[in-house]
């Protein structure tokens, strides 16, 4: 172990495979690039993934990052991995085990003297389990989410950070080809329902804030004994899904777009098909240096994040604003970006030049 604490600079990333895992990491990576601030300066990133010969794993490898490929199951390899870090940002894998990978990954930080965890996880999953009997099917990703953030408090007490979030509207490039297209929005939420979606760009922004905070405040990299440890980073205002499609049509100027819901199977087969549709390839090598108030292809979601247990997360989120339990908003992410976060339409608006892209 290193003499003192404050030289712990080392953060690990896990699930760098998965959207929020490449995002948050490329987007330290960037602020090292820059030199940004003290935490950029001083930080040191460590991303695990399943491939890291995938082209997005290759370009973080190639900006700073070391890249590791692990078995999420193998707890000595994870221990290896957790030496000498200060900070471990858990972001479960979407897969058939993702309570038991989770596990030994905090089970491997709390072995090695990890001083902090956060969590990424879903807003809602907490109302997992308010179900009817019979129902246990009904809400399963979420209620996984809600199981980790258990054990991430057993095992870190006060030093542990959850982050739940909504949907990305970003999500919404695999819409785009029906939204250009033929004018509609289809879903498979009540047109009536409420639920919240906040851009990937305002998310990123403040998960950095909050890493940046932590290093001035304690004087390392990241780690925390604050108060809040929970965080829910929503739009000020849920809107129903008329309501988004007419923001989305406003700010995309297309004011004919109309709204039609779906079944959840219609929908899983739409987003089957977006995973293998070329327009959502991994893209190549980006040129241009990420803004972070708009989309570019470093922020594309691409095909190959739609995997099965993924798909089925979504729709869980959307069964669950069916329901009703998804009208869930705070002012936790305005508060972390000290500033207003970015409106659907204003985000379309922002962003209708990159979604054109993908008709």
């Amino acid at each position: 172990m290193s003499s003192s604490i404050n030289s712990r600079n080392l953060c690990v990333v896990t699930n760098g495979d998965s959207y929020p895992g490449y995002i948050s990491s490329y987007r330290i990576l960037c602020a090292m690039k820059k030199r940004e601030d003290r935490f950029a300066n001083e930080c040191k990133l460590r991303v695990l993934c399943r491939d890291k010969e995938s082209h997005r794993m290759r370009l973080l490898k190639e900006m700073g990052a070391e890249v590791v490929k692990v078995d999420y199951r193998d707890e000595n390899k994870l221990r290896e991995m957790m030496k000498d870090a200060a900070h471990v940002c858990l972001i479960p894998e979407h897969s058939r085990e993702c309570v038991e990978e989770a596990q030994c990954v905090i089970k491997a930080a709390k072995h090695q003297g990890v001083e902090h965890i956060s969590m990424h996880s879903v807003v809602g999953c907490d109302r997992a389990s308010e179900h009817s009997s019979g129902e246990e099917q009904k809400y399963r990703h979420l209620a996984q989410y809600h199981q980790i953030e258990k054990m991430v408090k057993e095992q870190f007490g006060n030093n542990h950070c959850i982050v739940r979030i909504c949907l990305f509207n970003q999500m919404f490039y695999f819409m785009a080809p029906q939204i250009e297209g033929e004018g509609i929005l289809a879903l498979p939420v009540k047109e009536d329902a409420k639920w919240g979606c906040i851009d990937l760009n305002d998310w990123v922004n403040a998960i950095y804030n909050l890493a940046l905070k932590e290093h001035e405040k304690r004087g390392r990299t990241i780690g925390s004994t604050g108060k809040k440890q929970l965080y829910q980073f929503t739009p000020q205002r849920v809107m129903s899904s008329k309501e988004i499609t007419r923001e989305i049509g406003e700010g995309l100027g297309s004011q004919e777009l109309r709204y039609k819901r779906i079944s959840d199977d219609e929908m899983r087969q739409y987003l089957q098909k977006m995973k293998d549709d070329e327009r959502f390839r991994e893209e190549p090598k980006h040129e241009k240096e990420p803004k972070w108030d708009q989309d570019g292809p470093w922020s594309y979601p691409i095909g190959r994040y739609l995997n099965d247990h993924l798909i089925e997360l979504i729709l869980e989120y959307w069964r669950m604003a069916n329901d009703g339990k998804q009208e869930i908003h705070t002012n936790d992410l305005k508060e972390v970006l000290e500033i207003e976060p970015r409106s659907v339409k204003d985000y379309f608006h922002k962003n209708r030049n990159q979604f054109r892209e993908f008709k």
